[in-house]
Formats: C-alpha cells, sequence, structure tokens
C-alpha cells in the first residue's frame, strides 16, 4: 500500500514537471536592439551570443532560440531597429549552450564582430531563485524552544520538593519545640536523635531528587543540591547551587554543523583565485574511531569558461560527504576522504563529481563550545579545466 502511494505522488510530481517544462518551452518573447545601420549584422549575432549564454529567462533544461529572422527598420539618424523572437527549447546534442556557442563565434568571425556599443531589450522578465536555507532558522528556534520549555519544568518540580521538603522540617521543628515547652523528656529532644529523625523523614525525597537530575543531567547540569551545616551546628540546610562542570552531552549526530573556509581554486592553466566557501555539515559519529560527515554548500569564483571570452562570476555548490577517521582515541586528529558533486552555474553551467581528502583536529566540546574544529582539504574537480582547489577553515556546532 505505501509503495503504491508512493507511486501515485511520483507520477504527479513527473507530470508537474514535464507540464511546466512544456509551458517554458512553448512561450515566446521578443528582443528587440537598435544600433549602427553599417553594424547591424554584428550586432545581430552578439545579441544572439547573449541569448545562447543566458541563463536567466528559461528554467530546467531549456534555453533561448531564435525563431524566425530579424525584422528591421530605420529609427534615428543612421541608426536601425531589429526585432525578433526567442522561445525556451529543450537542449539536446545538436541543441546547447556550447554548440550555440560555437555555432555563433564562427559567423561572427566571418561576418566582422564590432566592439561598438549597442541597445538591447528583452520583452521577459528574469527568473527568480528560490531561497533553499529559509527552514533552518525556524527549526534552530524550535529545538531552542522545546529545551528552554522542559529546562524550566525540571527546576519547577525540584522547586516544589524542596519547598515541600523545609515545610516537613518546619513542621517538625515546631513539634520538638511544644515538647521543651511542655517539658516533655524525650529521645527526639537529643540534637543527633532529631538529625536521624529528619534524615529518615527525608530520605525518599532527597533519593527521588537524586534520581530526577541523573535523568535528565542534559536539561538540569547547571544545578545540583547541596547539605550543609547551619551556623550552630545542630541543623543542616537544603540549597541548590550551581555547578561550575557541566555533564557531557551526546554528540553522535550534529545536526547544526557548519563550517567557513578560505579556498584557493587552480586550473590547468595554472590560473588560480582566492575565494571564501561556507557549507552546511551535518556530521553522525557512528564508531570510537569512524564518523561520516555531510556537506552542502558552495563559493563563488570569476574564471573564463569560454576561450576568448570575458571572465565570468558565479556560484558554485558543492554536495558530497567524507568519512572521518580518528587513529587516536585520545585525542581529536583525524584524516578524512570522500566524493561529491559540483554544480556550475556559469553560462555553459555542467555538473562535476569530485574526489576530496584532508585532514584536521577535533576540540572537545565541553571546552571549547562554538568551534569545534580545524581542517584542511584538497579537492579535485572532474572538469576540462582540471580545478584543484584547497581549504583552509573552522568547523562551527551548536
Amino acid at each position: 500500500m505505501m509503495m503504491k502511494s508512493i507511486t501515485i505522488t511520483l507520477s504527479i510530481l513527473i507530470f508537474s514537471l514535464v507540464q511546466a517544462g512544456l509551458g517554458q518551452v512553448q512561450a515566446a518573447f521578443p528582443v528587440t536592439i537598435e544600433g549602427k545601420r553599417g553594424l547591424i549584422e554584428s550586432y545581430k549575432k552578439r545579441a544572439e551570443l547573449k541569448m545562447a549564454r543566458s541563463t536567466d529567462f528559461c528554467r530546467g533544461y531549456t534555453m533561448p532560440r531564435l525563431i524566425g529572422s530579424w525584422q528591421c527598420r530605420p529609427s534615428a539618424k543612421g541608426k536601425v531597429k531589429c526585432r525578433s523572437k526567442f522561445k525556451c527549447q529543450l537542449v539536446n546534442k545538436s541543441f546547447s549552450r556550447v554548440s550555440e556557442t560555437r555555432r555563433i563565434r564562427s559567423e561572427m568571425k566571418r561576418i566582422g564582430r564590432s566592439s561598438s556599443s549597442f541597445t538591447m531589450v528583452v520583452g521577459k522578465s528574469p527568473l527568480r531563485n528560490p531561497n533553499k536555507y529559509r527552514y533552518v532558522e525556524q527549526i534552530k528556534r524550535k529545538r531552542s524552544s522545546m529545551r528552554a520549555v522542559q529546562k524550566q519544568a525540571i527546576k519547577n518540580k525540584i522547586k516544589k520538593r524542596t519547598a515541600k521538603l523545609q515545610e516537613e522540617m518546619t513542621e517538625y521543628d515546631e513539634f520538638a519545640q511544644l515538647e521543651k515547652e511542655l517539658a516533655i523528656e524525650t529521645k527526639s529532644a537529643n540534637p543527633s536523635d532529631r538529625k536521624a529523625s529528619v534524615d529518615n523523614l527525608s530520605s525518599n525525597s532527597l533519593a527521588e531528587d537524586r534520581r530526577q537530575l541523573d535523568d535528565n543531567q542534559e536539561l538540569v547540569a547547571p544545578f545540583r543540591m547541596e547539605r550543609q551545616k547551619s551556623n550552630t551546628g545542630n541543623e543542616e540546610v537544603i540549597r541548590i547551587t550551581k555547578r561550575e562542570d557541566e555533564v557531557s552531552k551526546d554528540r553522535r549526530f550534529q545536526i547544526l554543523s557548519f563550517s567557513g573556509a578560505m579556498a584557493r581554486i587552480q586550473d590547468n592553466n595554472a590560473s588560480s583565485v582566492s575565494t571564501a566557501d561556507f557549507a552546511w555539515t551535518p556530521r553522525w559519529q557512528f564508531g570510537e574511531k569512524w564518523a561520516f560527515r555531510g556537506r552542502l554548500g558552495g563559493h563563488i569564483i570569476s574564471a573564463e569558461i569560454t576561450e576568448g571570452a570575458d571572465a565570468e562570476t558565479f556560484l558554485v555548490y558543492d554536495l558530497g560527504g567524507d568519512l572521518e577517521w580518528f587513529p587516536f582515541v585520545t585525542n581529536g586528529l583525524y584524516l578524512s576522504g570522500g566524493l561529491g558533486v559540483q554544480s556550475w552555474t556559469s553560462t555553459t553551467g555542467g555538473a562535476f563529481s569530485t574526489v576530496s581528502f584532508g585532514g584536521g583536529y577535533l576540540f572537545d566540546f565541553n571546552k571549547v563550545k562554538i568551534i569545534d574544529r580545524i581542517f584542511f582539504n584538497y579537492t579535485s574537480v572532474g572538469n576540462e579545466a582540471a580545478n584543484t582547489e584547497l581549504k583552509v577553515g573552522i568547523g562551527l556546532s551548536f
């Protein structure tokens, strides 16, 4: 039954995606250019090249394609205005950003390229990218609120038990005072006997309080109960004090773990660039010496994607996972290695496999708190430029 439900859900999702894709393919939008009359043919090819490289107007596996021909008419003195239509069409072997860029650049060499400026207007609004991380802060606030409520509940319970114990001790003191006033000789009047009676009266409550503290170490660790002598030396005072040490927390699963690093990126032409890399790195410690850490992040780089073209600045998404090995149980030194995928949002686009290895030092969370590690990482990207990345950074966990 469950498999049938999953199959129906996937079918609906695929149908919606196909329907959305067809809507993108069928939609046509105008493009208008204006420039000098003698250079209008060069302007047309430059406009077609810009549309072939653009990722702002077509979604998914589609790209703009010229339909029909350019319609031109004189506009101002010595200028011509031309108009044509483009539509978003699915890419294939013979129609892609790489093939169209090469074709148009070849035609531009034959016509002759001009560096003179011209105006270009696209009759379609650019696409918007959704925020993929909009739920992170909501989850963080919800977890913090739940911990605060549980912690306050335990505090209130301990406060009620302490008040009840103090009330019982007050009643016992009043009874002892009455015996003294009536001159009744009883063993209870002896301070040591009174102490034994109080201990017997409160043993169950104190034992249960200790059990509560043991069962909820993570929530009430900053507090503990102490039994002290009064100033006269013949009475005990129960008080709650703040602990200076903290009970260690279970860190096998770290969901709110992040990293920041400085990255040096280089290709096979010895071109290099420095950038900042940020990632969400959830971690699972599944053995004494082994852990798995995921990675979802990215960085911005500026590079020449097409030979002879201007450098582009774009975002690189990074998705992968690393296996961490701790050769020494007594400290936090570790070695890591893993696989992943990078998605480049340049004009040519593309997704490339990655292989990475590195190491670092994992700090004791109870001592260092938020900053949990320092690390270095070397990554090899399987693209044509054979990019390599060297990262040095720190990790944060909450």
